[in-house]
């Protein structure tokens, strides 16, 4: 676990228990027998009129925030969490971030829960879990005042970095698809199909792929879907794939680089080694969970004018390559 998502558990689990010891009558009564002696009976009253929140029962409880559970899901191990809680400990705990599939596969909306696959955190089995919306509804029912509180913090809470911004997984493959072929001499050639699809197209500017040196060019953007290329070789290498994004979105990855016009986290660079035998020689893809920041607040802002704006980034960067370009001259 990388020092930003130890933060993000350890800021989680303060508000967690600040938010237990001020709102779960119980623990104020525990509290207050410790501290007050003989004035307990006056201060419990004084707690429960500041917060009238039902006791909870222990079985109620989340493992991982101690709070009520809200929206709780159920692990294939028979636990039970809250579901932003087991969301969260997925994303610090997944134990592969790109599985390889099948390039037919059909994409699929991303759900934190049930698309990954993570140690539970009570019994550290790998496993997943859904919503037990039956229970939900029994909590919901049961508690009232206590879900609605749980609602309004959820809300609060969701979608928003430590460094602020909202934040979305989105799902991205990268792979190839492969067929064998012959040539006029009957020598073996590969002609394969290299792509990067990302679940959101609309918030990527542009792929850079880089081939071998011995492809000409060995240099390929691509800045609309589809973001693939298509080649003929004997041979499988390595290529790396530079997804940008547009103008107002970073990407929450401790790989992400700046992009070429100086956007903080603006460039993920990506790697697939060519695949000539996985499932019946057709190829393979790997599917990437990622996150996203958003930090586009200017919504004055229309479409005609962010379009141009890229376009005049892409055109300097172009003449940068080139050597053609000479910013101008300030005064």
């Amino acid at each position: 676990m990388d020092s930003s998502r130890e933060a993000s558990v350890a800021a989680r689990n303060a508000r967690a228990s600040r938010r237990r010891r001020a709102r779960n009558p119980r623990n104020s009564e525990r509290a207050t027998h410790t501290t007050s002696g003989p004035s307990h009976n006056n201060t419990h009253t004084t707690n429960h009129e500041a917060v009238p929140n039902e006791p909870i029962e222990e079985d109620d409880l989340c493992p991982i925030c101690q709070l009520l559970l809200y929206r709780p899901v159920k692990t294939h191990c028979n636990h039970a969490l809250c579901e932003s809680c087991m969301a969260h400990w997925a994303d610090v705990s997944v134990t592969s971030q790109m599985p390889i599939v099948d390039v037919d596969e059909e994409p699929a909306d991303f759900n934190a829960v049930s698309g990954v696959e993570a140690r539970c955190p009570m019994c550290r089995t790998l496993t997943s879990a859904s919503l037990d919306s039956p229970r939900a509804e029994q909590l919901a029912t049961k508690y009232p005042r206590a879900w609605q509180n749980r609602h309004v913090e959820e809300q609060a809470d969701r979608g928003k970095g430590t460094s602020g911004g909202e934040i979305q997984t989105i799902t991205v493959y990268i792979g190839n698809r492969h067929v064998l072929t012959q040539d006029a001499e009957d020598d073996n050639v590969h002609e394969w199909t290299f792509f990067v699809k990302p679940s959101r197209t609309d918030i990527v500017e542009e792929v850079q792929i880089f081939l071998h040196p011995t492809f000409r060019p060995n240099r390929v953007i691509r800045q609309r879907p589809p973001y693939s290329i298509k080649r003929y070789g004997w041979g499988w290498f390595t290529i790396q794939a530079n997804v940008l994004l547009k103008a107002g979105y970073s990407w929450v990855s401790n790989d992400a680089e700046d992009s070429p016009d100086g956007a903080a986290k603006g460039l993920l660079p990506l790697e697939w080694t060519l695949d000539f035998d996985g499932f019946g020689g057709k190829g393979s893809m790997g599917r990437c969970r990622l996150k996203v920041r958003n930090d586009l607040d200017w919504e004055d802002v229309g479409d005609e004018e962010v379009q141009d704006e890229a376009e005049t980034r892409r055109l300097v960067r172009q003449y940068e390559r080139d050597g053609r370009y000479e910013p101008p001259v300030e005064e």
